[in-house]
């Protein structure tokens, strides 16, 4: 039996009883058809039921049917995953239009990082079906999301912080959550998580990390992605894939944060990844012994996507040194053969059309892939050749046609017959799994409600919570009150520097005066005063004004540099990334005075990266300034003073920890993709005393910067870590409460020698 009713949303509903509720739009000319007493929609509008349209077969099944019906040009636009899409109104624009008329359905849904608000997303999404409903065998959009903790969502922690819990339970929890906002969103794939180990302290993408510890990484990722795949009954019992199931997209793989010196692999400057301690093994951990080994019912993260950097060895043990889009020892032989992946391969965003040939950055590494003379189809043909399905960030079929004829020239038609094949049905698995064949429709009003609900944000702030670490606290500078305390809460000044904008090129920022703290926030814990702010000019508070105050947050951001990314200055030479405030010069002991990586240069020889003897570009050594300034004052008036640290990754604590009383690490609101204020109000409860910390450290902190240049690239936990004035260790797993330092049953099991290679090792 089934029944069926109108909605307001130009969409009907069809429930069958003891099966699957559909939904379709009239206008698309898609009927439904009955058999067995059940409700089917006609896709392919033959007036019979194919295999690929009866959700009674598996995912498995249905993918094989439809794989094998579409054309070359088809499963050219499955292959294509759209740029981001920031630009979007309630409407389906000509941009939109174009890539769907070429069949592309995977859509990019970037609007977390460009502020469109959740109700035009949830209209976008109706309307992208409606459009593509009646075409392509009734293919749906696929709409894919990018981390937007507290972007139109609960502002869960971000990666960095979910790892500094300790729990992977907080992290199965934060999934659950993320993936219910994003299904209210249209969303049904998330390029996440990130289980990249952050074995190098100076990598700009840390932040988005589950720390440095390959067995902790292990377990968040599983349970993260555990939390996104699985739907799960009002009881907590795994559902497997269900209506609030989103497919993971774990990243990057084998392993992005290796480049030497800390550089990111976007540009040029940090392409390759280097491995001076032989410990590419356990880089593999988060994937091999987590992503690939879920605890819950679907088994295994569904899609992989893969690295920008290219491995470098000079014996050439790690393949060839390309881009993993283009790495046959990295997907073919490894992912594909060794550990047996079946699930979707898609490269990392515009490695095919960003080359040197159409005068943009290139992303896409390996002596040929970076010849500008090399046609994106070509590159495309050669990452099909090792195993990658889908092309990121690539709007344009017409390239993956184009990579289809070439390769039929230079392989032959059977070979490339069959490597659209595979990756066709690969790709169609995930629009099964999440069901969005049979019910891709909104109800508005009821998403609108239910996305970044009262309840999901009071579950996201205690998980924030949990994840603030508290490394000092002298003299019960952190403690609870018998009332509310008076904070002085001065604003942060940020200087104008120079800093690379992938659009623009290297720009001058413009001086600022900012709160990391909101101060609506921390007003709910405690009666703030601040300073005088008239645009980016401060007046600070006066020791009279201030007379009367309990304690002195000192707000703080974790040292910068201005191109950390490339790692080269404006005149292209490589510079060091530094972690501390002062400027530092790359002239100690450790700084290698020929780099491991580099290009061959035309006359044989190899390119020196060394940056030994240069100056670091800083770009906010005020902000040490600030925080000593403050130091200075709460001790003339006698309170204590507490730094509030925001930062992504490591950073020397020795240029400021002996002044101060207390410092609280909050790894949030840092993350690649911005935050909320959960992170704010997290800081404000435990500076207060209304919740005690309990996070730990999931990086070590470096003694010094020579520590940082002694530690190797790709060997996680191996810096000699400072120790503050009281004696206490920066070290992976520390942490304070108010008793002393944590040594719960977290520390006991993760505190233990690093892992060094997986427990799985494949076939």
């Amino acid at each position: 039996m089934w029944t069926e009713k109108q909605t307001k949303y130009a969409f009907n509903i069809v429930e069958n009883e003891g099966g699957k509720r559909l939904t379709y739009s009239p206008e698309s000319g898609v009927k439904i058809i009955e058999k067995d007493g059940f409700a089917f929609k006609d896709l392919a509008k033959t007036g019979e039921l194919l295999p690929y349209e009866d959700w009674r077969l598996s995912p498995e099944e249905r993918a094989d049917d439809l794989a094998k019906r579409l054309s070359v040009e088809q499963v050219a636009g499955l292959m294509c995953f759209s740029a981001h899409q920031f630009n979007i109104g309630k409407d389906v624009n000509d941009e939109q239009k174009t890539f769907l008329n070429q069949h592309l359905r995977s859509v990019l849904n970037s609007c977390g990082m460009g502020g469109i608000p959740d109700e035009v997303q949830i209209a976008w999404s109706n309307n992208m079906q409606r459009y593509v409903e009646g075409k392509d065998f009734g293919i749906p959009c696929y709409f894919a999301s990018d981390p937007r903790n507290g972007q139109g969502v609960s502002d869960w922690p971000g990666n960095l912080s979910l790892a500094a819990t300790f729990d992977p339970e907080i992290a199965l929890e934060s999934a659950k959550c993320q993936s219910r906002e994003l299904r209210d969103l249209g969303v049904a794939c998330f390029l996440a998580p990130q289980v990249d180990i952050s074995s190098e302290p100076r990598w700009f993408r840390n932040s988005g990390t589950f720390g440095e510890d390959p067995a902790l990484s292990r377990d968040m990722a599983r349970a993260f992605c555990d939390g996104l795949q699985s739907t799960y009954d009002e009881n907590g019992n795994d559902l497997g894939w269900g209506k609030d199931s989103i497919t993971a997209m774990a990243k990057h793989w084998t392993g992005e944060g290796t480049t030497e010196g800390g550089r990111e692999a976007h540009l040029e400057g940090g392409k390759y990844a280097v491995y001076p301690g032989k410990n590419f093994e356990a880089l593999m951990v988060p994937f091999v012994d987590g992503a690939f080994k879920l605890n819950g019912k679907t088994g295994s993260a569904a899609a992989i996507m893969s690295s920008y950097s290219a491995a470098f060895e000079e014996d050439g043990s790690l393949g060839e040194p390309v881009g993993s889009s283009f790495s046959d020892y990295k997907i073919n032989q490894l992912l594909r053969k060794r550990y047996g992946f079946t699930g979707v391969v898609c490269t990392d965003w515009m490695v095919l059309n960003e080359g040197k040939k159409e005068g943009k950055r290139s992303c896409g590494w390996g002596k040929h892939i970076e010849d500008p003379d090399v046609d994106p189809a070509e590159r495309a043909f050669i990452a099909i050749m090792v195993g990658v399905d889908q092309m990121g960030g690539c709007s344009n079929p017409q390239v993956l046609i184009d990579a289809y004829h070439y390769g039929c020239e230079k392989v032959g038609k059977e070979v490339m017959d069959e490597a659209f094949a595979h990756s066709a049905q690969r790709l169609l698995q995930g629009y099964f799994m999440t069901g969005l064949f049979e019910d891709p429709y909104l109800d508005e009003e009821a998403a609108l409600a239910d996305v970044n609900s009262a309840d999901k944000q009071a579950e996201a702030l205690k998980a924030q919570i949990k994840s603030v670490v508290m490394v000092k606290n002298e003299n019960g500078a952190i403690r609870p009150h018998d009332g509310r305390i008076k904070v002085y809460m001065p604003a942060l000044y940020e200087a104008p520097h120079k800093e690379m904008d992938h659009v623009r090129g290297i720009v001058q920022s413009e001086p600022k005066a900012s709160y990391p703290i909101s101060l609506e926030m921390a007003a709910k814990y405690f009666d703030v005063i601040t300073d005088h702010v008239d645009g980016a000019n401060i007046t600070r508070l006066t020791d009279e004004e201030l007379k009367d105050i309990d304690l002195i947050l000192i707000p703080a951001k974790e040292p910068g540099n201005s191109f950390p990314q490339d790692g080269r200055n404006e005149d292209h030479e490589f510079v060091p990334l530094t972690r501390q405030y002062r400027p530092y010069v790359a002239d100690g002991p450790y700084v290698r005075k020929v780099s491991i990586a580099g290009d061959t240069l035309d006359d044989g020889t190899k390119e020196n990266r060394s940056y030994f003897g240069r100056k670091a570009l800083t770009t906010n050594e005020e902000q040490l300034d600030q925080i000593l300034e403050m130091a200075e004052t709460a001790k003339r008036l006698g309170v204590p003073s507490v730094v509030a640290m925001f930062t992504g990754r490591p950073l020397c604590f020795h240029e400021f920890e002996p002044a101060v009383d207390g410092i609280l690490v909050t790894f949030s609101q840092l993350s690649n993709y911005g935050g909320g204020t959960a992170s704010s109000e997290a800081l404000a409860a435990v500076v207060c005393g209304a919740s005690e910390p309990s996070g730990l450290l999931p990086m070590q902190m470096p003694k010094d910067m020579d520590d940082v240049e002694k530690q190797f690239e790709d060997v996680p936990r191996d810096m000699e870590c400072y120790t503050d004035s009281v004696g206490h260790k920066y070290d992976f797993a520390y942490g304070l409460n108010y008793a002393g330092v944590i040594c719960d049953d977290r520390v006991k099991k993760y505190a233990v020698p690093a892992l060094t290679k997986p427990e799985n090792m494949g076939v």
